[in-house]
């Protein structure tokens, strides 16, 4: 009974932020609210379900390509049976948000105090980013969130299990293997043996992945480089296009009142501020979209780590006064606010779940190419509409926005077909 108590706090933490992250994520979808990414990995998963092949036509240069020509994450493999007995976006967003709220149950194993019964698991609860990579899209990397805080608890347990999931934290994305190749450097001191092994693994990992990458892209150069390399061919540039990197760094760090800088670990996190601060794609410069998965864990342990060196007054202090600054930060800038997206006009265009009814029953096992492609993701080909591009897709269909009556580039060998709810454009190919 005893031990009950002690979990309860997080529990019912837990408890409400997996409802709440679940309820905005599939609320925001079914208003026409959701990223590209989602459409994305549904096409991906279809096509995995039905032909065994992990290709998409959504993302790079819209053409088909291997997911791998892309990113390198094997759990688009176990996600895709997910995907095949419950073939629906909404399940993917619970399952995502899941995986996501899952760490506030790990902090009361961390040690047995009321920093990790309750004040731990609210700061988490209350971290912006961990709603951003929610509540808009989906991404299977985020499985190396938890993976990582259960890395972590056996590594200072000193339990063979950290070998299992480090491994496991490996396979989500090819970036992973960065954070471990410094995470063996700064403790090859206090573990020579362990340390080297998890560098040399990530190193060797890291270096397959490149090949991979850039073997599967097909790039059609001499050399073939990996997909996304073009952001980092200019940094100049990319260094004279700071503006929204300040938020980056103050949303991850205010929270904790950059008190995660007292320990060594958030130097793990170097190789995530170099490549997101020469990037000159705008997303990497942002806390507002997924791409800060890779530092929840490593910010919020260090954080806790540096209050543990505190003398007890000091910690508790602290503690509060981190819980005070969250508690703010969610109030005025969180999911509750009116400044909860960066791009308002784009994110929030207020469509309903009539007309997403609608998009996912048209045109079935045709291909198409759709200005919401995400809504039209469940076959196996849909593109991403660009005015100016030439396409081969059997339909066009196009979602007119309330407030914008504006017609569509039609692109060549398209001619109208229908107008379904006076706004759901449809365009049929013609013969060339």
């Amino acid at each position: 009974m005893k031990q009950l108590r002690f979990h309860l706090p997080s529990f019912i933490i837990w408890m409400v932020v997996f409802y709440f992250l679940t309820e905005r994520s599939i609320f925001r979808y079914q208003h026409l609210g959701a990223g590209v990414d989602v459409g994305l990995f549904e096409n991906l998963f279809y096509n995995l379900v039905h032909s065994g092949k992990a290709v998409t036509s959504i993302g790079i240069d819209g053409n088909s390509h291997h997911y791998f020509s892309d990113h390198i994450n094997w759990y688009i493999y176990p996600l895709s049976i997910l995907y095949k007995f419950f073939p629906y976006v909404e399940s993917l967003l619970i399952f995502q948000a899941l995986v996501i709220s899952l760490p506030i149950l790990f902090f009361p194993l961390y040690k047995k105090d009321n920093q990790n019964n309750w004040i731990y698991p609210l700061l988490y609860a209350l971290f912006l980013p961990i709603y951003w990579i929610q509540v808009f899209d989906f991404h299977p990397e985020v499985l190396w969130i938890p993976l990582f805080f259960l890395f972590y608890y056996y590594w200072k347990k000193q339990s063979p299990y950290w070998i299992l999931f480090f491994i496991l934290s490996l396979l989500t994305k090819e970036e992973s293997a960065l954070v471990w190749i410094v995470f063996a450097l700064i403790e090859v001191k206090s573990k020579k043996k362990e340390s080297i092994s998890i560098g040399l693994t990530a190193l060797v990992y890291f270096i397959f992945c490149i090949i991979l990458l850039s073997h599967l892209r097909n790039s059609g150069s001499q050399i073939p480089m990996p997909a996304h390399w073009e952001r980092y061919e200019n940094p100049i540039a990319a260094l004279q296009n700071l503006h929204l990197f300040p938020y980056l760094i103050l949303f991850l760090n205010v929270p904790f009142l950059f008190l995660q800088f007292r320990n060594k670990l958030i130097l793990c996190l170097v190789p995530y501020f170099l490549y997101s601060l020469f990037s000159s794609y705008e997303v990497n410069k942002t806390p507002f979209t997924h791409h800060s998965f890779i530092a929840v864990p490593i910010i919020m342990i260090s954080f806790i780590e540096s209050l543990d060196h505190l003398n007890q007054k000091n910690k508790i202090l602290f503690g509060y006064l981190s819980l005070f600054v969250s508690i703010l930060i969610f109030c005025f800038f969180g999911p509750i606010s009116k400044s909860y997206s960066y791009r308002k006009e784009y994110m929030n265009p207020g469509g309903s779940p009539k007309d997403v009814t609608t998009l996912r029953g048209l045109l079935n096992g045709k291909s198409v190419v759709s200005n919401l492609p995400q809504y039209l993701s469940n076959r196996t080909s849909v593109q991403l509409f660009l005015p100016n591009q030439e396409y081969t897709a059997d339909y066009l269909v196009y979602y007119v926005f309330s407030g914008n009556s504006q017609t569509p580039p039609v692109p060549n060998h398209y001619e109208w077909e229908q107008m379904i709810e006076n706004h759901i454009q449809i365009y049929k190919r013609t013969e060339n």
